[in-house]
């Protein structure tokens, strides 16, 4: 027997119907907040996640899946959404004209990483980004959706941590306070933070590893060094939450886990997945369209997992759809009929099925009850005299005679 590689997911349809009203749910709100959809490829030059997600981060240095082509270039299997809409946004111009641009995408992403509860090497994501204006009020648009797709599935419990790690004027004076810090403490950090020490001291505040997480507790943090016109922008972003009634916890070290991000950083946290807590998280990417070769252009985006959601709602009782009707027969003329019928009903835009084979009622209505159908058809003999369906109920046990070319009109 061959099995399916490590981290990755097979999801039946015992499963699809959480996992589809997971996603309808952020589709609907898309189309709420007026998103439009765009679908970009799952693998891309490897330059564009080095560049866009930065070399020192633990995804670029350790869990990107990468392979030559044919050709001798590189290629990496996306590991995140936005470095590719960024990519996409660039090389099509037709978009980046607009003055506000704002699209949502979904599908799936791919980290080697060990595989955990909440942790696979291939995972799905879905999540937005706007471009093009840096009015702190999409910064709350897009918390604002994330927090409306979180209500609408039904998490209960859950907290947004924002923080803001302010532009590169303020936070050049903000890392050499920080990279002070460290150094003295330097004997006490991973061997990954004593690397980046060096390279880039921000992502010290990002580790995992219990030691730097115990030495962070203490360390400088960005808002006392935030320029003016930063310290006013996270101000207005809480106002516009405020004004929502939008709840919010502040988190100094909160910087998430890519180089892009200038000013607002937030995550979605709740306390139902252990040690991988956060389902959602997003910012603001000011440099990165200036980055991918396109003009200054800002930015500010999220992405959230489906599994992680999926497992947090996994309690919830969603409702199956089942087959609208199901077709039961007697065999020779009855089968031609209910074939027939059933054709019509598709037609008609109904879901419906057939089990072809003769079988006894009972092993049909049991057929019928697995597929969760809403109704029953009767094709017997005496239907088939009297030109009469027998139409059940399966909810209400009601059952009535009507003409054979009259059901499709008798369900709707």
């Amino acid at each position: 027997m061959i099995l399916k590689p490590p981290g990755i997911e097979d999801i039946f349809p015992d499963r699809i119907n959480r996992w589809n009203f997971v996603l309808n749910s952020a589709i609907d709100t898309f189309r709420t907040y007026n998103y439009r959809e765009l679908i970009v490829p799952i693998m891309e030059f490897t330059d564009v996640f080095a560049r866009g997600i930065g070399t020192d981060t633990d995804i670029v240095s350790k869990e990107m899946f990468t392979f030559e082509d044919r050709g001798g270039r590189s290629l990496t299997l996306r590991p995140e959404g936005t470095a590719g809409v960024v990519r996409a946004y660039v090389e099509n111009g037709e978009y980046n004209r607009l003055s506000v641009c704002k699209f949502f995408y979904n599908g799936p992403m791919f980290r080697a990483e060990k595989p955990q509860k909440g942790r696979l090497r291939q995972f799905n994501q879905f999540g937005a980004e706007i471009f093009g204006s840096t009015d702190p009020y999409y910064d709350y648009e897009i918390i604002s959706v994330v927090d409306e797709i979180t209500r609408r599935v039904g998490i209960d419990s859950y907290t947004i941590l924002l923080n803001s790690i302010g532009c590169r004027e303020c936070r050049s004076e903000y890392m050499t306070g920080l990279k002070e810090y460290y150094t003295s403490k330097q004997s006490q950090l991973c061997a990954d933070c004593q690397r980046r020490l060096n390279t880039n001291p921000l992502r010290l505040l990002d580790c995992k590893n219990e030691g730097c997480v115990a030495l962070r507790s203490s360390a400088p943090v960005i808002s006392d060094h935030l320029c003016g016109e930063c310290r006013d922008h996270f101000a207005k972003v809480k106002e516009y939450l405020d004004l929502s009634g939008v709840k919010y916890q502040e988190d100094p070290y909160l910087v998430r886990g890519l180089d892009y991000y200038t000013k607002t950083t937030f995550e979605f946290v709740t306390d139902k997945l252990g040690g991988q807590n956060a389902f959602a998280g997003g910012g603001r990417y000011d440099y990165l369209v200036e980055q991918f070769g396109g003009k200054p252009t800002p930015g500010v985006g999220f992405a959230a997992g489906m599994e992680r959601i999926n497992l947090i709602i996994e309690d919830k009782e969603i409702q199956g759809n089942g087959v609208d009707l199901f077709f039961i027969h007697t065999g020779g003329d009855t089968l031609t009929m209910s074939l027939k019928l059933l054709h019509e009903m598709r037609k008609q835009g109904f879901s419906s099925d057939i089990d072809p084979e003769v079988k006894g009622f009972k092993s049909q209505f049991k057929r019928a009850e697995r597929e969760k159908a809403g109704y029953v058809i009767i094709i017997g003999e005496d239907e088939l005299a009297s030109g009469l369906a027998t139409v059940k109920s399966q909810k209400t046990g009601t059952q009535e005679k009507v003409p054979f070319d009259g059901i499709a009109d008798f369900m709707k």
